[in-house]
């Protein structure tokens, strides 16, 4: 199989509900990190082979939404385009099969990544081709129904989480103090390394109309543990999970080229990172935050890895409740895990985390000098999908 690399990446700020880029549709803001990124490489359009792009929330979009982005971008139209729909790990899985693309020689170079937009996501009405006699009718948000809530057991994944929180409570420390502590963390980091210029390279401005956004929204280093103590539960009266210890609802992109390890050097390239491996796994439905940690064991046993070779895990701050299961299960440092905060501060625009975290971590390995990484998150509907990158 051929070697799998990561030329380069590209990413939008984060944009937070109905905040800086709410004016900016998802297939713009996929444009955006798109034309961004090949703006950055020294490789003409038509040499990329395919584009595989991840979307969770598609009502109202159109058909398509990755051909889309590809029409509106500087790639030739000719350039086939793949639309992945895996929930929260659509950017990843968009990722993994490119690459798989890659390694079987049916490509040398592709894009692929994510792009979302909730603030954009429409409210529909679910049966009413034919029509209401009389009564109520009553409007479903697409945001809700087709990336944060569990068709299978009929809930909200925050629920779910409760219930993580139930069974483990007592074996970890998954308690409210635990996880706003990691949520005011993740804040912390994530302001720290915005205000040193950490992203800075990595991201590609706006342009909303109304004017250019370049830095994150989201952050907030001012909170206090007593600020959050004060919120009240999201999802049970007597819960842990609040809006400050979960992920933000919020908007953006993320693209990154993949190419054959062989046609990048002819092109004259520098990779950033080699792709090592990927996996994915599932559980029941209400297992879907415990399928993180099997995904991690799964790839680190594959590859003769253990947790200690992993200089840095830029995994999906789905619920901090998540991410403190996850670090104490598998022993991961504090310091290694979403070194430069995470989704609790900037947000999860669904099918576009995936793109943006393997843009971040590979900016991070290039200006550290690190080693091994990973990159991936928790799916809705009880899976997780997780990619091993090596800097080369």
């Amino acid at each position: 199989m051929n070697e799998v690399v990561l030329v380069d990446g590209a990413r939008t700020p984060h944009g937070t509900l109905l905040g800086s880029l709410a004016g900016v549709g998802p297939v713009e803001l996929g444009r955006v990190a798109l034309d961004g990124l090949l703006d950055r490489i020294d490789l003409a359009p038509n040499r990329v082979d395919h584009a595989v792009l991840g979307n969770a929330i598609q009502a109202g979009i159109g058909q398509v939404p990755g051909r889309q982005v590809v029409v509106e971008s500087r790639l030739p139209e000719t350039t086939p385009a793949t639309t992945i729909n895996e929930a929260s790990g659509s950017g990843v899985r968009a990722i993994t099969l490119a690459a798989d693309r890659i390694a079987a020689g049916r490509a040398s170079f592709a894009v692929a990544g994510g792009f979302e937009s909730m603030t954009n996501a429409p409210w529909v009405l679910p049966g009413m081709r034919g029509g209401k006699r009389h009564g109520d009718v009553t409007l479903k948000d697409s945001m809700l129904l087709d990336s944060l809530w569990d068709v299978t057991l009929d809930v909200h994944m925050g629920e779910i989480t409760e219930r993580l929180v139930d069974r483990f409570g007592d074996e970890y420390d998954l308690s409210r103090e635990a996880q706003d502590r990691y949520a005011l963390e993740s804040h912390r980091r994530a302001a720290a390394a915005t205000a040193d210029g950490r992203f800075d390279a990595e991201l590609v401005p706006v342009d909303t109309g109304a004017g250019t956004v370049t830095p994150d929204e989201g952050p907030r280093p001012e909170s206090t543990m007593d600020d959050l103590a004060r919120l009240t539960p999201a999802f049970r009266s007597d819960g842990t999970i609040t809006p400050a210890n979960a992920s933000k609802l919020s908007d953006g992109a993320g693209v990154v080229l993949l190419a054959d390890a062989d046609a990048a050097a002819d092109a004259g390239l520098d990779p950033m990172l080699r792709l090592v491996d990927d996996a994915v796994v599932y559980r029941a439905s209400d297992e879907f935050n415990e399928a993180v940690g099997d995904v991690i064991e799964k790839l680190l046993a594959a590859n003769d890895l253990g947790i200690d070779d992993v200089d840095a895990c830029w995994v999906n701050e789905a619920f901090a409740a998540q991410s403190v299961y996850v670090m104490e299960r598998l022993g991961i440092p504090r310091e290694k895990l979403n070194p430069r905060g995470g989704a609790v501060a900037f947000g999860h625009p669904i099918g576009a985390s995936g793109g943006m975290l393997a843009t971040s971590l590979a900016y991070q390995f290039v200006e550290e000098g690190l080693e091994y990484g990973l990159v991936g998150m928790s799916v809705g509907g009880g899976g997780a999908v997780m990619s091993l990158w090596r800097r080369r």
